[in-house]
């Protein structure tokens, strides 16, 4: 490079900041160009204290024309909006004109401009305070506001000003925008007193925790060694824990995980928690009451449905010696089980026969007029478990009738599932502590159940291990299927999810009679691993295997983050397959791209992990239409998709209960603390018809090594055990 081209300046494009490195600005709210009442986001337009055009964008819906802002926050580059400034914290210094007033009275229900103007001719610059000392009678005497709407337009005014001011105490207090919009929503816009008074209530909104919840008490001057302060946060480390899959910790772990979190003096205010029954001791175990008593019950309803006499009888019950399928002595097992006791499960790998075991029990009770229900975690394994057995089949939820608005089920104990002889659970791996116990409580007086998963995959979203539980219990009769069937041993993918269950390296050395499905890449590498990995997703698989790779072609990282994460691979093959794909506002999705579902949305049967694809923008509507992979087509709003990601690549997690027909797994040093044996396991039996593994040779090492990465701390089995 010479020293002229050195020292050219850099040229801007006409719409750059003239400080893009800057987080703090002063500005002047000049207009309200987008805004979602649902979510709180806005887009703003706004003008500096340098007179330079802004466009704010963040959770900023309760700010009006005229406002004077203190915004902390970055600057970005929009592919087609151009740069905006993201507001991360917000606080207002002052309304800054006539028109500001008139704009924000305007927002009242009712009042409308011309009233909105009539307020501020008659009380000028003290309007906000004349109505906040008596708001019916200021608002009364607008013209147009009678008898009939005045309630209505004082409980506008009543939201509306509490909104603000919750905005505006939680921002000038350090909350950031997006949270505090969050507390808002969750806590109404009258919590400003209840936060005052216990800024600790937020830590109960999702998405804001204690960190955030803390550093609001801080500001309010509450002190380290607060009851309050040690309480909050005891409390919020057993809830951590439930989110890494523990029912309970021992109580030196949870002493411990709360030093770290608050310092000093958690000890004595845990013997508090236990004697004031927030949390329950059970011996050096510490739970929260809740799922201390969740944990109890299932236990209870395991050992009733265990030691039941059997209600399913069938006659001259003979075991099939020809046909199609001719039941191994293990697989009969099943069978015999079943009909013994009401509640039993069968596990195994794959290729052991559980698919067609269960297939024949399901044909043998609808071959004697019994009622047979099927149903799995989520509407992925419901639908394979429908193509499987050919009866329908559905989501544990629809099966016990999800009531959004009430937050539970309709089925359960005082209202069972009636007419159902044989209920079937397939992915019983996936069945978290709370599922299990509304599931098991859904059963009716005669009604049988056989849960069937595979024990050593991953253990479930949310706490507990329930069926791993169940077998160590050795009170619930268990099949485990162990023979490898002669057509499925040919598999290479077999092979290789056997050998790493096993704790050995897969390989991909085939034999004449072998089915060539399973290929282990070595790249040392790590951009060499990415691109091999990014190559055969983005077409050498799909066109040597005649698939589609935009919806054939699924990988699977351990982790989001990362060189070889979820979120690296989606945005190299994004910028492969869907380029030029039109943005959707306010998010970071385009038309066309392969997204996922990433939480349950039991309303739409929209549930967490699924698939689909962003496939129209209505702009007047502000809606997208999200086409799933199984056929549907959802109307979905904007401010709806914070649960949308791109899925070009996702997390093994998120894979449970799928399987798609190509699949190329990364296995990098880099996820080191991730590799675990059943994750790896897991990722190779998602594939249907071909699994790539590329791979360092030490994590792959360290993957097969390692059966858990953390163990959950439960006590089923001991509690279904010993009562």
């Amino acid at each position: 490079m010479s020293s002229t081209d050195r020292e050219r300046p850099r040229t801007r494009t006409p719409d750059e900041p003239a400080a893009p490195a800057a987080r703090l600005l002063h500005v002047e709210v000049e207009s309200v160009r987008w805004s979602s009442p649902d979510s709180g986001f806005a887009v703003l337009g706004a003008i500096s204290d340098d007179g330079e055009e802004v466009i704010l964008t963040g959770t900023l819906d309760h700010l009006h024309v005229g406002e004077l802002l203190e915004v902390h926050g970055a600057w970005s580059q929009h592919a087609r909006h151009g740069w905006r400034f993201e507001v991360a914290h917000v606080a207002s210094t002052g309304i800054g004109s006539a028109a500001a007033l008139i704009d924000l009275l305007t927002a009242v229900r009712h009042v409308g401009p011309s009233g909105a103007a009539w307020l501020f001719d008659r009380y000028g610059e003290n309007v906000l305070e004349e109505i906040d000392a008596d708001p019916r009678s200021r608002l009364r005497e607008v013209p147009g506001i009678g008898p009939a709407r005045i309630g209505a337009t004082v409980r506008s005014w009543e939201r509306l000003r509490g909104k603000r001011a919750l905005r505006l105490f939680l921002g000038e207090h350090g909350v950031p925008a997006g949270a505090a919009g969050r507390i808002e929503r969750a806590l109404g816009p009258e919590a400003v007193e209840m936060l005052k008074e216990d800024p600790y209530a937020a830590i109960d909104v999702e998405g804001v925790g204690f960190a955030t919840a803390d550093a609001l008490a801080r500001a309010l001057g509450v002190p380290a060694h607060a009851p309050q302060r040690l309480d909050a946060g005891l409390l919020h480390v057993l809830s951590l824990a439930e989110l890494d899959g523990h029912c309970l910790l021992p109580r030196a772990e949870l002493l411990r995980r709360s030093q770290e979190l608050l310092g000093p003096g958690a000890a004595e205010r845990l013997e508090g928690l236990i004697a004031s029954g927030r949390v329950v001791a059970d011996g050096d175990l510490i739970a929260h009451p809740v799922v201390d008593a969740v944990e109890r019950r299932l236990a209870r309803r395991v050992r009733d449905l265990a030691g039941d006499g059997p209600h399913l009888r069938l006659d001259r019950l003979e075991r099939p010696v020809s046909g199609e399928f001719v039941p191994s002595d293990a697989q009969w097992a099943v069978v015999d089980a079943v009909f013994q006791s009401r509640l039993t499960i069968l596990t195994g790998g794959p290729g052991t026969g559980k698919t067609a075991t269960l297939r024949t029990l399901v044909e043998l009770l609808h071959g004697r007029r019994r009622s047979v229900r099927l149903c799995a975690p989520t509407g992925k394994a419901a639908r394979r478990l429908s193509e499987a057995t050919g009866i329908a089949a559905t989501t544990i939820h629809r099966l016990l009738g999800w009531l959004p608005e009430e937050g539970g089920f309709e089925h359960g104990p005082d209202d069972p599932l009636p007419g159902t002889d044989l209920l079937v659970v397939d992915e019983a791996s996936m069945l978290s502590l709370g599922l299990a116990d509304a599931l098991l409580g859904a059963v009716g007086p005669r009604t049988h159940v056989l849960l069937v998963g595979d024990v050593d995959q991953l253990p479930p979203v949310g706490p507990g291990r329930v069926l791993e539980d169940l077998i160590a219990s050795k009170l619930v009769p268990t099949v485990r299927l162990e023979e490898i069937f002669r057509q499925a041993a040919r598999s290479l993918i077999v092979r290789a999810a056997h050998s790493v269950n096993h704790g050995e390296r897969p390989s991909g050395n085939a034999g004449d009679q072998d089915i060539r499905d399973f290929f282990l890449i070595g790249r040392e590498d790590p951009r060499a691993l990415f691109d091999e990995v990014v190559s055969l997703a983005d077409g050498r698989l799909a066109s040597h295997y005649g698939l589609d790779a935009g919806t054939d072609v699924l990988v699977l990282s351990p982790m989001r983050r990362g060189p070889l994460g979820v979120d690296a691979l989606n945005d190299a093959l994004r910028a492969r397959r869907n380029a030029d794909g039109t943005p959707v506002p306010g998010t970071a999705l385009r038309v066309g791209d392969r997204v996922i579902q990433t939480r349950n949305d039991h309303e739409r049967e929209l549930m967490n992990g699924e698939l689909g694809s962003i496939a129209h923008l209505d702009s007047v509507r502000d809606q997208v239409i999200f086409a799933g992979d199984d056929g549907r087509r959802i109307a979905l709003e904007l401010d709806e998709l914070a649960t949308i990601r791109p899925a070009y690549a996702i997390t093994v997690h998120k894979s449970q209960g799928s399987q798609a027909p190509a699949v190329v797994i990364p296995v990098f040093l880099g996820h080191r603390h991730m590799l675990t044996r059943n994750l790896l396991y897991t990722a190779i039996t998602r594939a249907e018809r071909v699994c790539v593994v590329v791979a360092q040779a030490g994590a792959l090492d360290a993957a097969v090594a390692r059966r858990d990465a953390v163990r959950r701390c439960t006590r089923l089995e001991r509690l279904v055990r010993d009562g």
